[in-house]
């Protein structure tokens, strides 16, 4: 029997919890590695950046410093190109899509995307890869980068931060590549592309990292005036004004047509009754099933302070109106959810409160024209390495 349990303590079974617990230490491991680019590299180029771990290798090594592309005038070998690609995937796999859902969550979850797998080895659309998705936006953010460098030394600008933004990038590689359980030359190749070490790509990352503080510079020049906010928010008010209003709705027994004309019978005879908000708030409980109490509070068929985008889209563009009073009742069809809706308008305001985003976009369109100006006429030849459009 000691033999026996000795035997046992040896050899440890692996139960399904051990395995549950290693896949997330894997995965925090993985995210650990996407959240350093995501926080030190990441810049936001007009065009659009997404990014992701990893470059498609498979050229020989006597190839990486022949000319890959060209941009302006500038020839970039397959080094330099792959270190930009890197960063760009990089910052479009992390780039949040909608709450907490990043590009790279729908590129795998809805697109098929396979981080593991090379790029090149994988349709993004019939005819087209994943790689040449991302390389087409790698040269998108070459661009911008070359366009603030030029800028940059036309107007004289001074950085002089430069050695300490390099030794600190430089370390919080290291501390990320610790993070993932990685050394540090490996996480370099795999962030940068299979021939990457820091003195290959050291030149590169620096420009880089001037490119990023000139922009800084650059967006906070062109901060945006309180006139442009406002000028900004008027044009676009429906995305920002939060509405108040309340709802009824009478849902149809099926789809049927017979059955969607007594709902809207039954809900235009709601809306004739209406003469006050309070006379809405009666009308709920009167119209609602004798065994349904939910409206059995005041505020039960309130809607209150709630924005376009939260709005059913059915009832969306009546809300939202620029016609809109307080008082106004209609009804409106939703024949996807077979129901109607009662409206009763109550209220639209905007407090101000998304003023810094609102000054953001403004920040963000001006910088777009400016740099637009270097961008739009640079001549780009890829010279058959990826199909460009």
């Amino acid at each position: 029997m000691a033999d026996n349990k000795a035997s046992l303590d040896k050899e440890k079974v692996v139960t399904k919890y051990d395995r549950k617990m290693q896949k997330r230490k894997e995965e925090e491991r993985k995210e650990a590695r996407r959240k350093f680019i995501t926080k030190w590299v990441a810049i936001a180029v007009f065009a659009g950046i997404i990014l992701g771990c990893g470059v498609a290798g498979g050229m020989k090594l006597n190839s990486i410093y022949r000319d890959y592309i060209e941009v302006d005038g500038d020839k970039l070998s397959e080094i330099e190109f792959d270190f930009y690609y890197g960063i760009t995937k990089t910052n479009n796999l992390n780039t949040t899509l909608y709450g907490t859902m990043t590009y790279g969550d729908y590129y795998t979850s809805y697109m098929g995307y396979k981080t593991s797998q090379s790029d090149k080895s994988q349709d993004y659309s019939t005819g087209y890869t994943w790689y040449e998705y991302f390389a087409n936006t790698t040269v998108d953010s070459i661009k911008e980068i070359k366009a603030l460098l030029k800028d940059a030394d036309d107007k004289g600008f001074e950085y002089d931060n430069a050695d300490a933004d390099y030794d600190e990038f430089i370390s919080k590689l290291k501390d990320a590549a610790s993070e993932a359980d990685m050394s540090y030359s490996d996480y370099i190749k795999q962030l940068f592309g299979k021939r990457a070490t820091e003195k290959k790509i050291s030149s590169y990352l620096k420009d880089y990292l001037k490119s990023t503080a000139y922009r800084e510079h650059l967006t906070d020049e062109l901060k945006a005036t309180d006139e442009e906010i406002d000028e900004y928010y008027q044009s676009n008010k429906d995305s920002y004004d939060q509405f108040d209003y309340r709802k009824f709705v009478v849902k149809a027994e099926s789809s049927d047509t017979s059955a969607m004309e007594a709902a809207k019978a039954t809900a235009d005879e709601f809306a004739a009754s209406i003469v006050s908000e309070e006379s809405f708030i009666e009308l709920c409980r009167d119209y609602s099933a004798a065994d349904d109490d939910t409206y059995e509070q005041d505020d039960a068929s309130l809607v209150s302070s709630t924005k376009k985008s939260s709005i059913e889209a059915a009832c969306a563009d009546w809300i939202t109106s620029t016609d809109r009073s307080e008082g106004d009742v209609t009804v409106v069809e939703d024949e996807s959810n077979t129901c109607y809706y009662v409206l009763y308008y109550i209220s639209r305001t905007y407090d101000g409160g998304d003023d810094e985003t609102i000054a953001s976009a403004v920040v963000s369109q001006k910088y777009s024209q400016y740099i637009k100006e270097y961008t739009d006429d640079m001549k780009v030849n890829v010279k058959n390495n990826f199909s460009y459009k």
